[in-house]
């Protein structure tokens, strides 16, 4: 039976990447993104979906844009969840911390940590009825610090505590909660950042050969790991972890090199 899904930032990167999973593997997916153009023209013309996709545009950075998520989301699925994926997030980097401002702080808080909040409440009734899971998709960045990131940071660690904290509260409704931090993958994520197209480049190319496993991560590995965390038959005794993706990039992490090490 196809599982219902929602994704939020799906409109590239790693969300897209993960929605394209699911609809792969035959569920109906709702592709959350803030431009209904932009996710019109997401999905490969040549990709071959087993699912039903379906698009809604709106601002999970407040809390009315996360009600619309959840009350038109699952009209679309007919009613039912049972996977809701929090991805939407962006970080500006380059910020001082004595250089943060109101509006800086707000902007990471409100995208990065408040959509998750207020989702996960939302759609706690619908996934107790279906024994779903909640995937979060937080950030290397959220174990460690990287200077002019401050804010993305915090907010990303509060992402893995929100994401222990109701995995213990939703156990007993039959919720699993689990976040995955990926390190550097490659997406439109650092020149949404501030970086030019050439620096994006460069950066890659860097993080590369600072990786273990000799690579940066695509948003495919992502997608392979949440699509596990929320298939109860395989990974049903698993919930509130962090799981670090990362191609071992954190064993050899130094405070030189953390400049190069976030997604």
């Amino acid at each position: 039976m196809a599982r219902g899904v929602i994704v939020t930032g799906a409109s590239s990167g790693i969300g897209l990447g993960i929605a394209l999973k699911f609809l792969s593997e035959g569920d109906d997916v709702v592709l959350v993104g803030r431009s209904l153009d932009r996710l019109k023209d997401a999905i490969p013309a040549d990709f071959q979906a087993k699912g039903k996709a379906h698009l809604l545009a709106r601002d999970v950075s407040t809390l009315d844009g996360c009600r619309g998520v959840m009350e038109e989301g699952v009209k679309l699925l007919g009613g039912r969840l049972d996977v809701l994926v929090n991805n939407a997030g962006a970080g500006k980097f380059g910020l001082a911390l004595t250089d943060i401002t109101p509006e800086d702080w707000a902007f990471h808080i409100n995208l990065n940590l408040n959509s998750v909040l207020y989702l996960t409440q939302l759609a706690a009734p619908l996934l107790e009825a279906s024994h779903g899971s909640i995937a979060n998709i937080s950030s290397v960045g959220g174990q460690r610090p990287r200077p002019g990131a401050s804010a993305y940071c915090v907010a990303k660690a509060a992402v893995d505590m929100l994401t222990k904290a109701s995995a213990l509260e939703l156990a007993p409704k039959g919720i699993r909660v689990n976040a995955i931090n990926p390190a550097t993958v490659e997406t439109n994520f650092f020149t949404s950042a501030g970086m030019t197209g050439d620096q994006a480049k460069a950066y890659m190319s860097a993080s590369a050969a600072l990786h273990p496993i000799g690579r940066v991560g695509v948003p495919a590995d992502v997608a392979e790991l949440c699509f596990f965390l929320t298939d109860g038959a395989k990974s049903g005794w698993l919930t509130g972890q962090s799981i670090v993706l990362d191609g071992g990039r954190l064993l050899t992490l130094t405070t030189a090199q953390r400049g190069t090490s976030n997604n």
